[in-house]
């Protein structure tokens, strides 16, 4: 499992939809996270290594993005 793919899976169980319906790149906020999803999120990525803030996530709502910032071995 790669580092987008844990995210993407984190995502998908946030939202309630299958991970394999969101994009790398796809504006999350459009798919309906919400600032009330983002902080369960934000929670749940820091344990994959994910830096940042409940802010920084939202100016950059991306899996590819989420994903870059993971540190070493965040995959799960």
């Amino acid at each position: 499992m790669t580092d987008r793919d844990a995210v993407r899976a984190h995502v998908a169980a946030v939202l309630g939809e299958p991970a394999e319906t969101f994009g790398d790149d796809e504006d999350l906020l459009e798919r309906g996270m919400d600032s009330i999803r983002l902080v369960h999120l934000a929670e749940r990525l820091r344990a994959l290594g994910v830096v940042g803030s409940v802010v920084d996530l939202a100016e950059t709502p991306t899996i590819a993005a989420w994903a870059d910032s993971a540190g070493p071995g965040a995959r799960r």
